[in-house]
Protein backbone atom coordinates (compact mmCIF):
# COMPACT_ATOMS: atom_id res chain seq x y z
CA UNK A 1 0.00 0.00 0.00
CA UNK A 2 1.45 3.14 -0.73
CA UNK A 3 0.84 4.79 2.82
CA UNK A 4 3.41 2.30 4.07
CA UNK A 5 6.31 3.24 1.13
CA UNK A 6 9.57 5.01 2.69
CA UNK A 7 10.99 6.06 -0.68
CA UNK A 8 9.52 6.46 -4.37
CA UNK A 9 6.84 7.88 -5.81
CA UNK A 10 3.33 7.55 -4.17
CA UNK A 11 0.10 7.33 -6.13
CA UNK A 12 -3.61 7.84 -4.86
CA UNK A 13 -5.51 4.82 -4.08
CA UNK A 14 -8.08 5.95 -7.09
CA UNK A 15 -4.97 5.95 -9.32
CA UNK A 16 -6.58 3.02 -11.67
CA UNK A 17 -10.31 4.68 -11.36
CA UNK A 18 -10.59 7.07 -14.82
CA UNK A 19 -13.36 9.04 -13.17
CA UNK A 20 -10.32 10.31 -10.85
CA UNK A 21 -7.63 11.20 -13.42
CA UNK A 22 -8.33 14.76 -13.76
CA UNK A 23 -9.18 16.03 -10.01
CA UNK A 24 -5.89 13.80 -9.26
CA UNK A 25 -3.86 15.58 -11.38
CA UNK A 26 -5.63 19.08 -10.35
CA UNK A 27 -4.25 17.90 -6.70
CA UNK A 28 -1.12 16.88 -7.59
CA UNK A 29 -0.50 19.86 -9.12
CA UNK A 30 -1.21 22.11 -5.70
CA UNK A 31 0.52 19.78 -3.74
CA UNK A 32 3.70 22.55 -4.41
CA UNK A 33 2.24 25.39 -3.60
CA UNK A 34 0.99 23.46 -0.09
CA UNK A 35 4.32 22.62 0.46
CA UNK A 36 5.78 25.98 0.19
CA UNK A 37 3.09 27.38 2.38
CA UNK A 38 3.56 25.14 5.41
CA UNK A 39 7.38 25.77 5.15
CA UNK A 40 6.11 29.59 4.65
CA UNK A 41 4.66 29.56 7.63
CA UNK A 42 6.58 27.50 10.01
CA UNK A 43 9.15 30.00 9.49
CA UNK A 44 7.35 32.88 10.59
CA UNK A 45 6.10 31.12 13.59
CA UNK A 46 2.30 30.72 12.18
CA UNK A 47 1.75 27.45 14.28
CA UNK A 48 -1.66 28.08 14.33
CA UNK A 49 -2.22 28.65 10.47
CA UNK A 50 -0.16 25.35 10.26
CA UNK A 51 -2.68 23.61 12.20
CA UNK A 52 -5.45 24.66 9.87
CA UNK A 53 -3.05 23.49 6.91
CA UNK A 54 -2.20 20.37 8.45
CA UNK A 55 -6.11 19.78 9.05
CA UNK A 56 -7.19 20.36 5.28
CA UNK A 57 -4.58 18.39 4.31
CA UNK A 58 -5.55 15.68 6.25
CA UNK A 59 -8.79 15.93 4.65
CA UNK A 60 -7.80 16.45 1.28
CA UNK A 61 -5.61 13.14 1.81
CA UNK A 62 -8.22 11.00 2.42
CA UNK A 63 -10.53 12.04 -0.37
CA UNK A 64 -7.98 12.03 -2.84
CA UNK A 65 -6.90 8.70 -2.27
CA UNK A 66 -3.61 9.45 0.11
CA UNK A 67 -4.56 7.94 3.41
CA UNK A 68 -0.67 8.27 4.36
CA UNK A 69 -1.38 11.85 4.38
CA UNK A 70 -3.88 12.52 6.08
CA UNK A 71 -2.13 9.87 8.71
CA UNK A 72 1.20 11.84 8.74
CA UNK A 73 -0.83 15.79 8.34
CA UNK A 74 -3.25 14.39 11.48
CA UNK A 75 0.09 14.07 13.85
CA UNK A 76 1.56 17.60 12.61
CA UNK A 77 -1.93 19.14 13.43
CA UNK A 78 -1.74 17.45 16.98
CA UNK A 79 1.59 18.66 16.78
CA UNK A 80 0.72 22.24 16.15
CA UNK A 81 -2.49 21.81 18.54
CA UNK A 82 -0.03 21.44 21.36
CA UNK A 83 2.52 24.30 20.28
CA UNK A 84 5.28 21.45 20.47
CA UNK A 85 7.41 23.09 18.74
CA UNK A 86 10.46 20.42 17.83
CA UNK A 87 7.40 17.81 17.08
CA UNK A 88 6.09 20.26 14.65
CA UNK A 89 9.64 20.68 13.08
CA UNK A 90 9.91 16.90 12.41
CA UNK A 91 6.29 16.64 11.17
CA UNK A 92 6.63 19.18 9.02
CA UNK A 93 9.84 17.15 8.00
CA UNK A 94 7.61 13.93 7.57
CA UNK A 95 4.59 16.17 5.69
CA UNK A 96 6.68 17.63 3.20
CA UNK A 97 8.30 14.38 2.27
CA UNK A 98 5.51 12.85 1.77
CA UNK A 99 4.22 15.40 -0.47
CA UNK A 100 7.20 15.73 -2.60
CA UNK A 101 6.41 11.85 -3.60
CA UNK A 102 2.87 12.53 -4.49
CA UNK A 103 2.13 11.62 -8.46
CA UNK A 104 -0.88 12.23 -10.03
Amino acid sequence: MNSTQTSGPIFSDFADDPDFEDLLEMFAETVGERRVLLQQQFRAGNVDDMRVTAHQLKGAGGGYGFDGLSSVAAELEQACKENDIDRVGQSLDTVLEYMGRIQA
